[in-house]
């Protein structure tokens, strides 16, 4: 897990580990499944301080699962441990070239097998995949199936885009089975209940406080 810090005015009100507010904290609902995957978020620095950000919630649903920053001016992304090359080193972007992730794709792969997941917006992701050695070097992969009837975050200019951690589910399903698949989206909507109910409140004290 990264040791990320968090502004000290975020901190008093929020959770450290999950980011939301500390009566709305989700950390009891994290199932925090064993898995043979190795799974590690790249995130990009200006995607981590939004609050419609869910890539950061894969630390909590998966033991030992990983997050690194990219784009810091503090500091590189640490690509320690990590063997791009690898037949078994996926990454998770849709683009060009990216094999399907299904059984057919995975059945020659040697175990265990290590994700990498991009995590920021449309350009933010493309960027890194070209500036990351660790993400140009590993063997793409993208979903083939069609992405989940859930509540989203935000808009999505382009339809069949899914939020990080809702792609994080389905690919972990492909690769470690349904069930695991079926326990990070039962949090998700626990996580999407929560925001939901939270930004809901927000919106209520902004409307009394301008009367």
């Amino acid at each position: 897990m990264a040791n990320v810090q968090t502004d000290d005015d975020t901190a008093r009100w929020s959770c450290v580990a999950c980011r939301q507010r500390r009566d709305e904290c989700v950390c009891a609902f994290a199932p925090r499944l064993n898995m043979s995957t190795r799974l590690i978020v790249i995130i990009h620095a200006k995607e981590w301080r939004r609050t419609t950000n869910t890539g950061h919630f894969a630390r909590l649903a998966v033991k030992d699962a990983e997050v690194r920053l990219h784009g810091s001016p503090k500091f590189l992304v640490n690509s320690a441990g990590v063997e791009a090359a690898s037949p078994s080193t996926l990454v998770l972007f849709p683009g060009r070239g990216a094999h399907p992730l299904n059984a057919e794709t995975i059945a020659s792969l040697q175990r265990p097998l290590t994700l990498l997941v991009p995590d920021g917006n449309w350009n933010q992701a493309k960027h890194m995949m070209r500036r990351l050695p660790m993400l140009r070097h590993a063997r793409p992969v993208r979903l083939a199936t069609p992405s989940l009837d859930l509540s989203a975050l935000r808009r999505n200019r382009c339809a069949g885009r899914t939020s990080t951690f809702e792609a994080i589910a389905q690919a972990l399903g492909i690769l470690e089975g349904r069930a695991v698949e079926d326990e990070l989206l039962k949090f998700f909507r626990k996580i999407l209940e929560r925001i939901t109910h939270n930004s809901r409140r927000g919106k209520r004290h902004i409307v009394k406080n301008r009367h």
